[in-house]
This record gives C-alpha cells, structure tokens and sequence, in this order.
C-alpha cells in the first residue's frame, strides 16, 4: 500500500521523547507514532463500541418513546412536595439562566 506523507509539527522535547521511545522498541520514530497512535485509536474506538452494547438496551422502544412523549404533553399539578423543593430553591438565591 502506497504511503501517504502526513506532517506533524513536535516541539524539541516530543521529538526527543518520540525518539528515545522508539528506539527503545527497535522503531523508526514514524514506525513508533504509527504504531501507538494506531493502538490508541482502536482503543477509543472499542470503548466507544463498548459503551454503546451498553447503552442500547436502554433506548427507548417505540411504545415507551409514545407513552414518554404522552406524559411530556399532559397538564399536571405539581404536587406539594414539589412545591416545597421550589419554595427551598428560590431561597437559595440561585439565579438560573437556562
């Protein structure tokens, strides 16, 4: 497979940091950042697929996506508890800008 160049910009101390890691592991300073920014990628993306076999079971079904909007819609009356917790809020003197 035909290389495609890429430049990267580094600072004296990264480049003598990249440097003294490759030769540690035998590597070209290239072959070295390839290498971990390769083992750093497939990391991030198996966490990522890890965290979505994880998050997916809670999503929402259709039928409880409905019945979630539905109750989202409805009128309610807050009840006293509620209340109690705004009238606690507002004497905190917090002011929300959402």
């Amino acid at each position: 497979m035909p290389a495609n160049p890429t430049t990267i910009r580094m600072d004296d101390y990264t480049k003598a940091v990249l440097d003294m890691a490759a030769k540690y592991t035998n590597q070209t300073r290239s072959t070295f950042v390839l290498s971990v920014a390769r083992e750093r990628a497939e990391a991030i993306i198996q966490e990522r697929y890890a965290t979505m076999r994880e998050v997916a079971p809670m999503i929402l079904s259709p039928r409880d996506s409905k019945i979630f909007l539905e109750a989202l819609e409805r009128d309610y009356e807050p009840s006293p508890a509620l209340l109690d917790l705004k009238k606690r809020y507002d004497s905190l003197d917090i002011v929300d800008e959402t």
